[in-house]
């Protein structure tokens, strides 16, 4: 059976994630220009319920489906991936009939009596559909993990991304002559379209290539394994990984619901808090998240890579990807939060037209690393069967996040900034939970030489930004400038590392289709090798 190395595996899912990231950005920027800050707030406001329901639906099974499907890989267990495989689709299915009936029956009472704005009942009920598609699509892309080909679920995301923006594009523009409540009404059709794309995609390669009957397994070690077990084995990890996510959406359903009513305590209008929520969520988050696109790709593939170590007794591989993933999201998160941190209102103003939004991104982007290291550590935890763990550290950030909005947003003089100050205390104490569960457990201990060297190449590249950005004036287009700018930064940040020897040659040289080419390249710098 062909595998990815883990490597190979975490670069095509970056590169896949970077993909639809990008896409994604595009759309949500041009999605900004045409239903505005005021629509896209409606969509935001009944986003998060949705992500509570799919929470319930999904109930943990993909991160289950991969991390024992990987496990039975080493045992060469094929009953037992079949039963999984079966398990994990009932539970899934059945959960979304009874949440879409209730989705169907309700919604118009929760659009009155819970969101702030009775517009969001379009949205809302329009998003139904998307359960059932989404639970059977987190079974599927959970099986591909667990055997550890991240191609396939790769491609469907792109599918789905780019199936979803025109979908959104059409439906949406089409609508906003009726309505800003049907124009976000659109953008939930739109999702639909896309997420069906890429489950029909998933399922289509499965059936083709793929089936459990279809894998190439070692000799089974000892006896079958009982029902009674098998449940029991996605039971402890889908419960703790389900209950952690199901606080987290609860967060996240509250959120807007607490945002909007602390910004009317403070004496702002109801369609003001609605826009205020809009820029925050719609604009200032997705820029802070926007480099998790890696170390995101980096947690899916540590699930079932740790897992398969497990059960193989390897325990210098679980060392050794927890250096690789604390090295890897320094590299990438010391310079993406300083270069939010440096120039988050030209950024703002540029791809969103809107300024203002700048200081809400200012005031949480230097927790990003924090953040973006979140999602490696949470893929560790439960990787080694320790989701329980990520679960509590989870639910205490979410609850001090909420309890930061309720006393700082509905202070007139702080407002809406009082949610990036949560945010920022909430990622940097979750974060921190995280990391002292793991060097209880395994051992979390960080090069100081290595991480020193990449935190002065940054310090290195944020001078040489703000030279040139000085240099430059204002002479050429906001966006011409901050590319310029950035790029520069960025060159200059590879160049230190390579002087410093943090990175190499041969590091360059193992990454997949243009490793080869960036060795050559580095080889030219003074002093790399």
């Amino acid at each position: 059976m062909y595998r990815q190395s883990f490597i190979k595996g975490t670069s095509v899912l970056i590169a896949a994630s970077l993909v639809t990231r990008v896409l994604g950005f595009v759309y949500r920027i041009a999605l900004t220009r045409l239903i505005g800050a005021e629509g896209i707030g409606l969509f935001q406001m009944v986003f998060p319920l949705l992500t509570l329901i799919l929470t319930i639906v999904s109930a943990g099974m993909g991160v289950a489906v991969s991390k024992l499907v990987a496990e039975s890989l080493v045992t060469g267990d094929r009953r037992r991936i079949r039963r999984i495989l079966y398990l994990a689709s009932v539970t899934t299915l059945v959960l979304a009939i009874a949440l879409s009936g209730g989705m169907v029956l309700y919604g118009r009472q929760l659009s009155q009596h819970v969101f702030t704005d009775p517009r969001a009942f379009y949205p809302f009920i329009t998003l139904t559909p998307i359960i059932g598609v989404i639970a059977v699509s987190s079974v599927l892309r959970g099986y591909f993990q667990g055997l550890q080909i991240m191609t396939t679920p790769s491609v469907a995301s792109i599918i789905e991304t780019m199936i979803r923006i025109v979908g959104v594009w059409i439906i949406a523009a089409m609508s906003l002559a009726k309505g800003l409540e049907f124009a976000a009404a659109g953008v939930s059709g739109g999702m639909i379209l896309g997420e069906a794309a890429g489950c029909l995609y998933m399922y289509i390669v499965y059936r083709r290539r793929y089936q459990v009957d279809r894998l190439t397994l070692p000799a089974p070690l000892g006896k079958p394994e009982p029902w009674r077990k098998t449940i029991h084995a996605i039971l402890e990890i889908a419960l703790p990984v389900t209950f952690s996510r199901f606080i987290g959406s609860i967060a996240f359903a509250v959120e807007p619901l607490l945002v909007t009513r602390s910004l009317l305590a403070a004496g702002v209008t109801t369609v003001l808090a609605t826009r205020l929520y809009g820029e925050y969520s719609g604009m200032a988050i997705p820029l802070l998240v926007f480099p998790t696109v890696f170390t995101y790709s980096l947690a899916v593939q540590l699930v079932p890579s740790i897992s398969e170590a497990v059960a193989a007794g390897k325990q210098e591989v679980i060392a050794r990807r927890l250096h690789q993933s604390f090295r890897a999201t320094a590299l990438i998160g010391f310079p993406t939060s300083l270069i939010l941190l440096q120039f988050a209102t030209p950024l703002c103003a540029a791809i969103f037209h809107h300024a203002h939004v700048g200081p809400l991104l200012a005031i949480m982007a230097p927790a990003g690393f924090l953040l973006y290291l979140q999602g490696p550590l949470s893929g560790i935890l439960q990787g080694i069967n320790r989701a329980g763990l990520a679960m509590r550290n989870s639910l205490i950030g979410a609850v001090v996040k909420l309890a930061v909005i309720y006393m700082l947003a509905r202070i007139p003089s702080i407002g809406v900034s009082g949610v990036a100050f949560a945010v920022a205390i909430s990622v940097t104490l979750t974060t921190v939970l995280h990391t002292a569960s793991i060097h209880r457990l395994v051992g979390f201990y960080v090069d100081v030489k290595d991480t020193a060297k990449m935190l002065a190449a940054t310090v290195v590249a944020s001078v040489a930004m703000r030279w040139l950005w000085l240099l430059l004036g204002t002479e050429m287009s906001l966006g011409l400038q901050l590319t310029m700018v950035i790029s520069t930064g960025l060159i200059v940040y590879v160049v230190v590392l390579l002087i410093t020897r943090t990175i190499t040659s041969h590091t360059l040289a193992r990454v997949p289709a243009v490793g080869r080419h960036l060795s050559a390249l580095a080889r030219f710098v003074p002093f790399a090798r």
